[in-house]
């Protein structure tokens, strides 16, 4: 019977035999096992490693986020991360560069080594490169953790040294609105002011060329560039509310055509000086005061008149004046000549003044009728005066031509850009117009100083007349007036209101009815439009509609 255990012994044979070569399997793989691992710490140690800093560099992930709903979890990002991981940049930073340290000595390693004939060594192979495969990469792990502890989910990003340098330079991807627009805030600042600094720039040169310029005439040049500079760029930049605002174009476009003119200026400033310094300037300069002096009596005579005539509107006060009040303290200040004859209006009472000017000049500049008779004589003589400069002028001219074969060798540009200069220093007697054409100005500028219109008056010949004509208009006006309210007598009221039966020729209202009626005398065509003291031209009326009719026909 006892073959029938036969199948069993079998089977347990077969067993124990499995069992024995499992163990000794396992045994040998754990034998293989040891030996790699003592290969792979012998390989940290020869590239001086230290295994527990590499398997930290090169562990699967970096840093673990756990979030608490799917939803975040399929929406989650770089700029997700770093909302809540502001001081990561860094961290990140320096991590990615020993990791990037760790991977050249890996590969400097894995080129050529002792351990290359090794049998593990494909074993150390196969994980130094798996390890930096994926190693210049940071790794968050994104996990979806229920309140009971469970993963359900989980998903991995890869943030490289480009990414983040991206990101870090975008802050709009992982600030709050507020912190976004507190630094677009702080940029368009910085915008404005390199904008400011440029201005700035600017208007120092402008007011040191002005100091020394030798063509006067150029002055007002200059404030109209910086007038222009003003209203263009300074008013501007400080409405601008973004900094990708076209207006920024259009700003520089002004700003450097502005400084290229200024510089211009400049540069036919310095010309000019130089050659008047010059030696061939000198030379001429004294083989004409021989000829001069034949005409020196002359000169001194045409110089007195254009100082006379300068002198009819009153003693000449010329002022330097900020142009810019800036509250911001931004702009430099940028001295302005100007005349003292400005009126500063208001914009109702300037728009009046653009559409009838000589009637606001006389208004603000010739308030005195006392003084109008004085001033009348004083302006017919200056028309006299200027006729008399245009003779002047012509013989000047001749005078200029019969000295031209002595300026052979002068610079085009000394003629071009300072004529009345150059014979000024000469000694040529000169009529500059600019100097005899006094200006009235009137000059709205708003509330804030951002806007500003103004306009001049010329006294030319033709203005002057019409000037003239107007003050003697006046002049009548005022006698007429004073004349005809003096035959306004009480015998001739009382003659009026007997005449209208004491009853209003309006409303008809009559002190029959109303015995404490106030009755008045009025001028039918009023005074002040040349209406006379004439029966014809007299009314009664009661207070209330003398009230209302006033000065109007």
């Amino acid at each position: 019977m006892w073959y029938i255990y036969i199948p069993i012994i079998v089977v347990v044979s077969i067993l124990l035999i499995a069992l024995v070569s499992y163990v000794v399997y396992k045994y040998m793989e754990q034998k293989k096992h040891e030996a790699e691992l003592a290969l792979l710490n012998n390989a940290f140690e020869y590239m001086k490693i230290s295994k527990s800093n590499f398997e930290k560099l090169f562990a699967k992930y970096d840093k673990g986020v756990v979030v608490k709903s799917r939803q975040t979890l399929d929406k989650y990002d770089y700029s997700s991360f770093f909302k809540d991981n502001r001081n990561y940049f860094q961290i990140i930073r320096e991590l990615l560069a020993d990791k990037d340290k760790y991977i050249v000595m890996v590969k400097d390693f894995l080129k050529t080594n002792p351990f290359m004939e090794e049998k593990e060594y494909p074993f150390v192979y196969n994980c130094l490169t798996n390890a930096i495969r994926f190693g210049s990469v940071f790794v968050i792990k994104v996990m979806y953790i229920t309140k009971a502890g469970n993963c359900l989910a989980n998903k991995l990003l890869s943030l490289d040294i480009n990414t983040l340098n991206q990101i870090e330079s975008s802050p709009e991807l992982y600030m709050t609105k507020a912190e976004i627009k507190e630094i677009e805030k702080e940029k368009l600042d910085v915008t404005k002011k390199e904008k400011y600094s440029r201005v700035n720039g600017i208007i120092e040169k402008a007011n040191l060329l002005k100091r020394n310029l030798i063509t006067k005439q150029e002055s007002k040049t200059l404030d109209d560039l910086i007038a222009k500079l003003f209203d263009r760029t300074v008013n501007s930049i400080q409405k601008i509310k973004q900094l990708d605002s076209d207006e920024w174009v259009l700003i520089d476009i002004v700003i450097n055509d502005i400084e290229k003119n200024v510089t211009e200026i400049e540069e036919k400033n310095r010309r000019l000086r130089d050659y008047y310094g010059s030696k061939d300037f000198s030379d001429l300069k004294k083989t004409c005061e021989l000829l001069i002096n034949s005409q020196k009596d002359f000169n001194s005579y045409i110089e007195e008149k254009i100082e006379s005539i300068s002198k009819s509107f009153g003693t000449r006060i010329v002022r330097n004046e900020t142009e810019h009040d800036d509250v911001y303290n931004y702009v430099r200040t940028y001295n302005k000549t100007v005349s003292p004859f400005t009126a500063e209006l208001s914009s109702n009472v300037f728009s009046s003044a653009e559409n009838n000017p000589m009637q606001y000049l006389i208004k603000y500049f010739y308030p005195e009728k006392s003084l109008y008779k004085e001033q009348i004589i004083g302006l017919k003589n200056l028309l006299n005066e200027l006729e008399s400069l245009k003779d002047a002028k012509c013989i000047i001219d001749n005078y200029k031509k019969d000295y031209l074969k002595y300026m052979q060798n002068v610079p085009s540009f000394v003629l071009d850009d300072d004529e009345d200069g150059f014979y000024s220093r000469l000694g040529f007697a000169v009529i500059d117009e600019n100097v005899l054409n006094v200006e009235y100005k009137f000059v709205y500028t708003s509330g804030g100083g951002m806007a500003q219109r103004s306009f001049t008056i010329s006294m030319t010949e033709e203005n002057i007349g019409e000037l003239i004509n107007q003050l003697q208009n006046k002049l009548s006006s005022a006698s007429l007036a004073k004349e005809q309210r003096a035959l306004m007598t009480p015998k001739l009221r009382l003659h009026i209101k007997e005449r209208d039966n004491y009853t209003c020729c309006i409303c008809g209202n009559s002190s029959h009815v109303e015995p404490n009626l106030l009755l008045e005398i009025d001028h039918i065509i009023p005074i002040a439009k040349g209406g006379l003291t004439v029966e014809d031209n007299l009314q009664t009326l009661c207070w209330k509609c003398n009230r209302i009719k006033g000065a109007k026909i």
